[in-house]
């Protein structure tokens, strides 16, 4: 029943908002764009890695020969606070014909880390990735997408484990003014930037080593959307057969054993659904949204005095977004709330309801500088303190699932902050991100440079800083603390 009470209450909405627009045509498929154009950027909740605070994007409407779809997806997909600038294009007049047809692109970098995003106090760390993609088109009905990811994150002494992941694999079709895209794909929601609590339904790996880890970090799930276009709104409905969780920075201690319920066999109690109406364009873009499904985020559950195990509970989220220009100020909001399987509080081992919110405002103050603040509120129903728990065992736990999931206060607040700048013809980006939380005044910066060599070659340098008390969000993550170096060549 709260499966189909929160479809219906949107499709009721949707139906009252497209009754009185006339219907339009789906957008032919887009050209294949440059990498600039091409990626969602996306947004970050809370998790156990820097929640990456906002870039700023100004909210704007889809232009007149754009792809809707991919407009809604930019627009409520804000650009990542932890990328530095975008990715460089490629001459594609040059390219063999075969390669514009397969659309080949992608990236190789390499990095240097002076620690790991583990948590597991593995420092110096010179890596090496490859990511390649595929865009091929079908005429003017379909086109399709397949990208992966091949790194090695420590080239020295193979401490930290080599990986492959396909991160999306999946095909559009177009029928009128309806698009189907099915496969592995990334939905990013949100219109804050990057402090996204409407964004539950993609999973990412926080301890992937990049210089644009919170756009890339992204790692894709199996499922079905499909967008129906009237006017002026889009009505998203989305199926997720297959749960895949989000990877996060756990290292256990000498002689404990920590394991994961990932619950991905596709059963029917795993599966996810969700539906979103968007509005963009005219005085304001703004959508209403619901998922129904598991948290990509665990919580951990003692078994034994030397076990326990992390578990993803089923969730509800409603929530809601807007964006709106006020002169030379864009001003962003977003904000849901969250039911989870302990409405009372009473059970430390699952999440307990939350509501938040977000607030931003943007302004270009010159053509080559930009600031960005943003202000947001969490508030935990029925809380109860997770310290009070008698059982040293199961206090430790709870104390640590409620630091990563930031449910260690009742009433929680905070800043996050950007400002960025650009010199010589913009071939040179310069940052200043920064995350401040309340009460407990733990805190995240990252100051950092991007220099375009040429269209194919970047380079980018930074640091990482998290500091905190012990119990508190980034003073937990105070051993990822480190510089980066990297260079990154796209094809």
């Amino acid at each position: 029943m709260n499966i189909l009470s929160g479809l219906l209450f949107l499709i009721v909405l949707a139906t009252s908002a497209l009754a009185e627009t006339p219907a339009r045509k789906s957008p032919s498929p887009p050209a294949k764009p440059s990498a600039r154009a091409t990626e969602p950027k996306p947004a970050t909740a809370a998790p156990p890695v820097s929640p990456a605070p906002p870039e700023s994007p100004t909210p704007q409407g889809p232009g007149p020969q754009e792809d809707p779809s991919r407009v809604s997806e930019k627009a409520s997909s804000p650009s990542s606070f932890l990328s530095v600038g975008t990715a460089p294009e490629t001459d594609r007049s040059v390219e063999p014909d075969w390669v514009k047809e397969l659309g080949l692109g992608g990236h190789a970098r390499f990095d240097y880390y002076s620690a790991s995003k583990r948590l597991d106090n593995n420092h110096s760390l010179p890596g090496l990735t490859f990511q390649p993609k595929l865009q091929p088109k079908f005429g003017t009905w379909g086109d399709a997408k397949i990208e992966g990811r091949f790194t090695d994150q420590d080239l020295g002494d193979h401490r930290e484990p080599k990986q492959g992941r396909l991160l999306e694999a999946y095909t559009n079709l177009y029928l009128g003014s309806v698009d189907v895209r099915v496969g592995k794909q990334n939905i990013p929601w949100g219109r804050a930037d990057a402090l996204n609590p409407t964004d539950n339904l993609t999973p990412k790996d926080f301890t992937l080593l990049s210089a644009r880890d919170e756009e890339e970090r992204r790692i894709g799930t199996v499922g079905v959307r499909t967008n129906y276009y009237r006017g002026d709104y889009t009505l998203s409905l989305i199926w997720l057969p297959i749960f895949n969780p989000s990877t996060i920075p756990l290292t256990p201690s000498p002689g404990f054993q920590i394991t994961e319920d990932k619950r991905s066999q596709g059963k029917w109690s795993d599966q996810a659904f969700a539906a979103k109406l968007d509005h963009t364009g005219g005085a304001m873009d703004w959508s209403v949204s619901y998922y129904y499904g598991l948290d990509t985020l665990p919580i951990g559950r003692p078994l034994s005095q030397v076990q326990a195990q992390l578990i993803h509970n089923r969730i509800h989220v409603i929530g809601a977004d807007f964006a709106k220009n006020f002169g030379r100020y864009g001003v962003r909001g977003e904000m849901a709330y969250t039911q989870t399987q302990n409405p009372n509080g009473t059970d430390p081992f699952i999440k307990n309801p939350f509501f938040m919110s977000v607030l931003g405002i943007d302004r270009d103050i010159t053509e080559d500088l930009n600031i960005n603040v943003q202000a947001y509120q969490r508030i935990i129903v029925n809380f109860n303190d997770p310290f009070a728990i008698q059982d040293p065992i199961q206090r430790n736990v709870a104390v640590l699932s409620d630091t990563f999931n930031q449910q260690l206060d009742q009433y929680q607040g905070g800043f996050t902050s950007r400002i960025k700048a650009t010199w010589l013809n913009k071939t040179l980006e310069g940052e200043i991100l920064g995350m401040l939380n309340l009460p407990r005044r733990d805190f995240f910066v990252r100051p950092s440079f991007a220099y375009a060599f040429t269209d194919v070659w970047k380079g980018y340098v930074g640091w990482d800083i998290f500091n905190g008390q012990r119990d508190s969000f980034f003073g937990r993550l105070q051993p990822n603390t480190a510089f980066f170096a990297e260079i990154r060549a796209a094809f």
